[in-house]
């Protein structure tokens, strides 16, 4: 008889992932926070134009959410505290369209430049393979 072949679990361990894999991965993600980062852009010019417009605020909530929950998996926990940061500025924005209005858009574009360098730059992407 033959043994049953059994399929490594990565979901106990994220170290447990082959190295290349995780590479493969840390890359794929990087392209996809590339564009989202264009999203954030694209919200960002629409905030300059309406800075109450709770439409936009929410959107990039969402994007910010979304943000936290994943960059940190892919280790870049810089990125998730940026995106949790900012995900608690924009609620307070939505619960006061009076609060920081003036500066809204230049907050956002702060954090863009400020994402984008943390991924782009300060990521386990960047180092060398372990040995």
């Amino acid at each position: 008889m033959s043994q049953p072949t059994t399929v490594p679990s990565y979901q106990s361990s994220p170290s447990a992932i082959p190295s290349d894999v995780m590479a493969a991965l840390r890359r794929r993600y990087r392209l996809t926070m590339a564009r989202t980062i264009d999203v954030l852009r694209g919200h960002a010019g629409q905030l300059a134009v309406a800075p109450t417009a709770p439409e936009v605020l929410d959107a990039l909530r969402r994007e910010a959410h979304r943000i936290h929950g994943t960059a940190g998996s892919y280790g870049h926990e810089n990125a998730s505290d940026l995106a949790a940061a900012i995900e608690d500025r924009l609620v307070q924005w939505l619960a006061d369209p009076a609060f920081e209005r003036e500066i809204r858009g230049a907050v956002i574009d702060r954090f863009i430049v400020e994402l984008s360098a943390s991924i782009t730059h300060n990521g386990p992407a960047d180092l060398p393979p372990a040995r």
